[in-house]
């Protein structure tokens, strides 16, 4: 059963992950669109910056867990590695047959779900 404090970290997590998401699709898009960077390195540049902000977010707001900073932050950019690279072949093999911005969208939705989950049992666990 679901704690409150479980659904607490849940909802805060799909905001902080929602308004990560945003970063990372707009920062995608315009590389892609107007700075015409390969749709592969663009997706890498996004996905560091919604990270950033997701970090720093779920760390000092969500979990609430500043102590041990740099483990965490080690974690969570192993699992944010863990992600690009699922996203990155994503957006590099469907992109071929589908338009890159569905794609784009599509890969942010699997990699958070994965993301919310190893981030909650590992980086925020200790």
């Amino acid at each position: 059963m679901l704690k409150k404090k479980d659904f607490r970290y849940i909802v805060m997590y799909g905001v902080i992950g929602g308004i990560a998401a945003v970063i990372d699709f707009s920062a995608f898009a315009f590389c892609v669109k107007v700075l015409f960077i390969h749709n592969v390195v663009a997706n890498l540049i996004s996905m560091h910056l919604g990270m950033l902000f997701s970090f720093t977010c779920n760390t000092f707001f969500n979990f609430k867990k500043t102590d041990k900073f740099l483990r965490r932050f080690l974690s969570y950019y192993i699992i944010v590695l863990i992600g690009m690279g699922i996203s990155s072949i994503m957006v590099g093999i469907l992109s071929i047959h589908f338009p890159v911005l569905i794609v784009k969208l599509i890969a942010i939705i699997i990699v958070s779900i994965i993301q919310y989950m190893l981030n909650r049992f590992v980086t925020y666990r200790f």
